[in-house]
């Protein structure tokens, strides 16, 4: 299948799983425009885009951070000239921020970073692209394993990525008929990232043990598994789906 003409936005597309929906969307023929929020994300940014351009796709990263109130309408509007377009075909809130800490060591800025970062940012994203978004679009929300698998000392992440959840069911409701489009979301796993092996040794010795049972195949995630099913909802083909989410973890939780 061909995304060839679409314009895509991918929130945090720089690394890890968003630098792998990135690549996937432009694969199929997609134009990409991704943020990323430090000057330290510049090198990959570029990085990415000259490999994109390698294989005759098109791409711009915008630096914004996400939580900024201006930042959508920053990036949107770096699309559309850009791209020199009117419309806007799929969105990807991919842009997301993790934290792990007991309950009794929940602070009031450790929560209202994660909650900002991680539902606000995908609120007000997703309003601001709706005056542009073609009939026949896509948004696609990534939620995490950890909405539904209640890991212990991730209270705050497991309620924001939730709260996800719940707002891609709402949307499938309340656009999908005023707006033509479909919304649904993707819940990772462990996935093979910066971040990922950043951890530690005793969690990657952990996590080794734990990617032994995954059903789908002994090992970890990839961001191109994830790039692919963010693809694959961003495709014609996917126009039945909508309200859904998709377990991408391979089957260490099922729906």
């Amino acid at each position: 299948m061909s995304l060839k003409g679409k314009v895509a936005i991918v929130t945090g597309g720089a690394r890890g799983i968003g630098s792998g929906i990135v690549r996937s969307l432009s694969k199929l023929g997609a134009k990409v425009a991704f943020n990323y929020v430090s000057p330290s994300s510049r090198e990959a940014a570029d990085a990415l885009i000259d490999s994109l351009r390698q294989d005759n796709g098109e791409a711009i990263a915008v630096q914004a951070d996400i939580t900024d109130p201006d930042a959508p309408k920053i990036i949107i509007q770096a699309a559309l000239e850009a791209f020199q377009t009117d419309e806007i075909h799929i969105l990807v809130n991919n842009a997301g921020a993790g934290d792990n800490r007991p309950l009794e060591e929940v602070t009031l800025d450790s929560y209202t970073r994660l909650m900002d970062t991680n539902v606000r940012a995908v609120v007000f994203m997703t309003q601001a692209v709706l005056p542009v978004i073609a009939r026949g679009g896509r948004i696609i929300n990534l939620s995490s394993i950890s909405a539904r698998a209640g890991y212990s000392t991730q209270s705050v992440y497991a309620a924001s990525k939730a709260a996800v959840e719940g707002l891609t069911r709402v949307w499938a409701t309340e656009l999908g008929h005023k707006y033509g489009v479909t919304v649904n979301a993707v819940n990772p796993g462990p996935v093979d990232t910066e971040m990922y092996r950043a951890a530690g040794e005793v969690h990657l010795a952990r996590m080794a043990e734990e990617n032994k049972k995954v059903p789908a195949g002994q090992r970890c995630g990839t961001i191109e598994d994830i790039g692919d099913i963010v693809s694959f909802l961003a495709e014609e083909r996917a126009r039945w789906v909508t309200g859904d989410v998709i377990c991408a973890n391979g089957g260490i939780l099922y729906t």
